[in-house]
């Protein structure tokens, strides 16, 4: 069967190049004059590449066709061990004349550690001169370099000399100990550009856009090697970026050495299907980069619960056609988490796992509502820390309350909702939770899998939304934290903008975002600058939930001074005939206990 660009082949030349298969190369010989000048005839006649792969013993294994300048190389069937070669060795035509093997050849025969690399340069019908790479090992025993021999001439034998070489560079060689630990994947970032082209500090909508997915990769553990932005009109249904595009990324793939290709948008399991067969490397997208990200930051039970409902929501409409990631068990960017890693679960299974993690969760939130309403009686204020990724709300919180909460510069460094006394300038506390952060293009079944943990903010008396003012998309990251609050409905409540890492811009340049809903603060939540102005902020801006009272209290109901000292703060006594006269400060809600005792 002939792979790759077969199309307005006559049937009677499909014949003729399906005949390679007939040939057999005798053992010992790495080419034969009758097997070049056959591939060089061929070549002539279709003005396309011909790659003709053949194994140890001489048979034909594989034909793959190609345009006039590139054939695609299909995935090769040979051995599994990592520190040996394949067994197999690639023969290809070039039509243009020159023998001599390219980039790409080079990075093909070494991501697929084949036996050879041969190149035959065609010219008039007859293969002009022939040109052999084989793979060479590195300092670590890794196939990483390669050596060119040639050129030789169809009838030259010094070409099956190479042989030899073969078997001996391809005895076993023990890597290093480095080899055992788990190495970084090496991802080319794929975006496209089909809206407005305006421009915030000279990048457009999608290169701002990249960059970000750039560091969701560095985040996820990943080695960027490329970025590539399409710009179309629209995304093609099948190929996202078009097909002659993917072409040219697989190419690109292969002189990197790429094994893991990361698009920015969310792809359908149909079109992560049909990008894999094109490109021959593991394909995901942003939504999985983030689920990643997510499965390796969750610390909490509730925490992996949610990552766990969010991957297979995330799954379930992908089972059909996943490609490369289906036929793995798991190991890698997007296969990582703490629920399921067998991905060929069935619809029905997930579906159950599903219905149990949505029960469990929601026991989870019964018993945070138990813990809502018991602050609700001893009233302690909720401050809730929102804001985009990476803004540095950690940090925050690590300056405001003396605490040690994990804080990194890298995106979604928190996962799980932490929770710290904040100690209020009136002398008093509040409690100060730190949430996860926002992101551009966050999925909608993300929001509602973290949807208890969002609630958070949903329930607090106060929000800090933090912006990171270094950002040269400070503004256009505020609008994406405005558009997710207001879809949480709580733009009506308190809100403190807290502009963080004012160190990191000069003086001169203030930011150019206002606060709709409440003041501003400029503060650096590394040196502190700002953040006693900030404190005080918070608390004019709490909602006054106690009241000044004068109550009379009988000398018999000594009880109510020490109700007074417990839930309030006694400002002045005057004892009288019959009993004390006290004005107090107390919360609304212990009130009523009181309220005949009021004067």
């Amino acid at each position: 069967m002939l792979k790759g660009n077969i199309e307005s082949l006559k049937s009677s030349v499909l014949e003729e190049i399906e005949a390679i298969y007939d040939f057999k190369i005798p053992g010992g010989i790495l080419i034969t004059q009758d097997f070049a000048s056959k591939m060089a005839e061929l070549t002539e006649k279709i003005n396309r590449e011909i790659a003709v792969y053949i194994d140890r013993k001489g048979n034909i294994t594989d034909i793959s066709i190609g345009d006039s300048s590139t054939v695609s190389l299909p995935l090769v069937e040979g051995r599994r061990s990592f520190n040996r070669l394949s067994g197999i060795r690639c023969v290809h035509t070039h039509p243009s004349g020159g023998g001599m093997v390219s980039a790409v050849d080079l990075s093909s025969m070494l991501n697929l550690r084949l036996d050879a690399m041969i190149a035959i340069g065609v010219k008039e019908g007859r293969a002009y001169e022939i040109y052999a790479a084989l793979p060479q090992r590195d300092d670590s025993g890794e196939f990483k370099k390669s050596k060119i021999f040639g050129p030789f001439t169809a009838d030259d034998d010094r070409i099956n000399q190479l042989i030899d070489y073969i078997f001996q560079i391809d005895k076993e060689k023990t890597l290093s100990l480095h080899k055992n630990k788990e190495e970084s994947e090496r991802a080319v970032l794929v975006g496209l550009e089909s809206g407005s082209k305006n421009k915030i500090n000279g990048m457009s909508y999608g290169e701002r856009s990249l960059d970000e997915l750039e560091e969701l990769a560095t985040t996820a553990g990943a080695v960027v090697l490329e970025k590539i932005l399409q710009v179309r009109p629209r995304k093609d249904p099948a190929f996202y970026v078009g097909k002659g595009k993917l072409e040219e990324i697989g190419l690109i793939c292969q002189v990197l050495h790429a094994d893991l290709l990361i698009f920015d948008d969310e792809l359908s399991g149909a079109q992560i299907s049909n990008i894999e067969s094109i490109v021959g490397v593991k394909v995901i997208d942003r939504t999985n980069l983030i689920l990643d990200i997510f499965a390796q930051r969750a610390r909490s039970k509730e925490g992996k619960f949610q990552v766990e409902l969010a991957q297979l929501k995330y799954r379930i409409s992908r089972l059909s056609g996943l490609g490369i990631q289906l036929s793995r068990l798991g190991g890698g960017i997007g296969t990582r988490g703490p629920g399921e890693k067998k991905l060929e679960t069935d619809r029905r299974h997930i579906r159950r796992r599903i219905k149990y993690l949505n029960s469990q969760l929601e026991e989870i939130e019964n018993r945070r509502n138990s813990l809502r309403n018991a602050r609700s009686d001893n009233y302690m204020p909720v401050i809730a820390l929102v804001g985009y990724t990476n803004a540095g709300k950690s940090t925050l919180m690590n300056k405001l309350c003396d605490a040690d909460v994990f804080a990194e510069d890298k995106l979604f460094a928190t996962l799980d909702p932490t929770t710290r006394k904040l100690p209020l300038e009136d002398g008093k506390y509040a409690l100060l939770i730190d949430t996860v952060g926002f992101i551009r293009k966050l999925p909608h079944h993300l929001i509602e899998a973290f949807k208890s943990t969002l609630e958070e903010a949903v329930y607090a008396d106060l929000l800090i939304h933090v912006v990171d003012v270094s950002s040269e998309e400070v503004e256009e990251q505020v609008k994406v934290v405005d558009s997710i609050l207001e879809d949480l409905g709580v733009l009506d409540k308190p809100i403190i903008m807290a502009f963080n890492k004012i160190d990191l811009i000069s003086q001169y340049i203030r930011p150019g975002v206002i606060n709709k809903n409440g003041k501003s603060f400029e503060i650096s939540a590394v040196n502190g600058d700002g953040i006693e102005e900030l404190k005080k902020g918070i608390l004019e801006a709490l909602p006054q939930n106690e009241a000044e009272v004068k109550l009379f209290v009988p000398y018999a109901e000594g009880w109510i001074i020490s109700y007074l000292h417990q839930n309030g703060k006694i400002l002045n006594e005057e004892h009288k005939e019959e009993g004390t006269e006290i004005i107090a400060k107390i919360s609304i809600s212990k009130t009523g206990t009181l309220k005949k005792y009021f004067v």
